[in-house]
C-alpha cells in the first residue's frame, strides 16, 4: 500500500535547483535508505516530505487518505544529538516532548503517557537512563532517547537524518537492528552514509541527486566487515 507519491517535484534556492523531476512512492512498512552525494538534495527532499519546504513544481499525494494524509504525524530524528545537550533536562522529559499538545492551560502530559514513554525507552534498552540528564549520556544514548521520543503518538512514518553518525559500528548496529524491529509496523526513512544499513536492513535506496532513482536491494554476498564501495555497490542494485 502506498503512503505517498511524490509526482515531478522540483525545488530551487534562487535560480538552482537542487531537486528536478523527483518520482518515487513510499510504501506502508518501507525501509529506504536515502544516500546520496552532499548538496544533492537529501535533506532538500527530506523536508518537503516533513512539510517545511513546498515544491517549486510537482505534487505529493496520498492515494490512501485515510491511512495516511498531509495532518498525520511524522516522527523526525534530527542528525545532532549535541545541540542542547547541556540543557538541564532529563532523557525521560525528552521523550515525553512526543506526547506534548497546546491545551488551553498550557502543555501537558499525562502519567499514562509518561508509562508510555518509559515503556519506549525499554524497548530502546535505555530505561535505566530515564532519570539523567541528556548531558550526561553518550551519542548513541543521547540517539535512542529521540528514537523513543519520535516514536511517541505511534507515527506510521519516522524519518532519520544520519541517525548513527558519530557513533561506534557496534552501536550502529544496536540502533539499526532496534529501528528494523520497529518496521512491522512503521514506515522509516534514513538519510545515511552508513552502507551496511543497506546491506541489512533497507527494503530499498533512493539515490539522491538532483533527481532521485529508487533501487531494489538484491541478496549481495559482500563482506561488510571490508570496505565497500556506494558506487560498486550501487552497480549491483536493480531499478
Amino acid at each position: 500500500m502506498e503512503l505517498l507519491q511524490c509526482e515531478g517535484l522540483f525545488y530551487r534556492y534562487g535560480s538552482d535547483y537542487v531537486l528536478e523531476n523527483v518520482n518515487f512512492s513510499v510504501l506502508q512498512n518501507d525501509f529506504l535508505a536515502v544516500i546520496g552525494p552532499n548538496g544533492g538534495g537529501k535533506t532538500t527532499l527530506i523536508k518537503i516530505l516533513l512539510g517545511l519546504f513546498s515544491p517549486n513544481k510537482g505534487k505529493i499525494f496520498y492515494p490512501n487518505s485515510s491511512v495516511f494524509n498531509p495532518n498525520s504525524l511524522i516522527g523526525y530524528v534530527p542528525q545532532d544529538t549535541t545541540i542542547n545537550s547541556d540543557f538541564p533536562i532529563q532523557a525521560i522529559d525528552v521523550v515525553r516532548m512526543g506526547f506534548l499538545k497546546k491545551t488551553i492551560l498550557g502543555c501537558k502530559v499525562s502519567k499514562n503517557e509518561t508509562l508510555l514513554a518509559l515503556e519506549m525507552l525499554d524497548k530502546l534498552g535505555v530505561k535505566h537512563l530515564a532519570y539523567k540528564r541528556i548531558s550526561e549520556l553518550s551519542g548513541g544514548q543521547r540517539q535512542r532517547v529521540l528514537i523513543a521520543r519520535a516514536l511517541c503518538g505511534n507515527p506510521k512514518l519516522i524519518i532519520l537524518d544520519e541517525p548513527t553518525s558519530s557513533i561506534d559500528t557496534k552501536t550502529q548496529g544496536e540502533i539499526y537492528k532496534i529501528l528494523k524491529s520497529f518496521n512491522a509496523f512503521h514506515t522509516i526513512i534514513v538519510i545515511s552514509h552508513d552502507i551496511s544499513v543497506l546491506l541489512g536492513y533497507a527494503s530499498r535506496v533512493l539515490y539522491v541527486n538532483k533527481e532521485v532513482v529508487v533501487h531494489k536491494i538484491p541478496n549481495l554476498n559482500l563482506d561488510t566487515n571490508g570496505h565497500i564501495c556506494e558506487v560498486d555497490l550501487l552497480d549491483r542494485f536493480v531499478i
